[in-house]
């Protein structure tokens, strides 16, 4: 069976048309480079964060995720609609779209962070 084709190198800057270009090395060891449109880099990276996010639950293991430093939370109000802004140092303000459960479980899951930080603090 030959190996597999393989994903084995991303450039970190866009081409000049703002494409990503990523290196592929097919099972024969013969390389070549795809571009990867900024659309479809963006659900590519969503869909690998979700799978992630399973993976580190799953194996109880802690990964690496990107951090924003949040500097300033508001409701942004849309008619009857309402959602939960946050605005970041790195990237300006962002809306968070989400369902009334996934809001009533976000609120709890802030509550837990909020308890574990003023939680009894050991010496080190």
């Amino acid at each position: 069976m030959a190996p597999p084709n393989r994903v084995t190198s991303i450039l970190p800057e866009p081409n000049q048309e703002g494409d990503n270009v990523i290196g592929i090395t097919l099972g024969d060891g013969s390389t070549f480079d795809a571009l990867i449109n900024p659309a479809a880099a963006q659900v590519l990276v969503e869909i690998l964060q979700r799978r992630l996010i399973l993976l580190a639950h799953e194996s109880a293991e802690n990964l690496s995720f990107p951090e924003y430093e949040i500097i300033d939370a508001n409701v942004l109000h849309q008619g009857p609609a309402a959602q939960l802004t946050l605005t970041t140092s790195q990237i300006g303000a962002v809306a968070l779209r989400m369902s009334d459960d996934v809001l009533q479980k976000a609120q709890r899951e802030i509550g837990r962070v909020v308890t574990y930080r003023s939680g009894p603090r050991t010496r080190q």
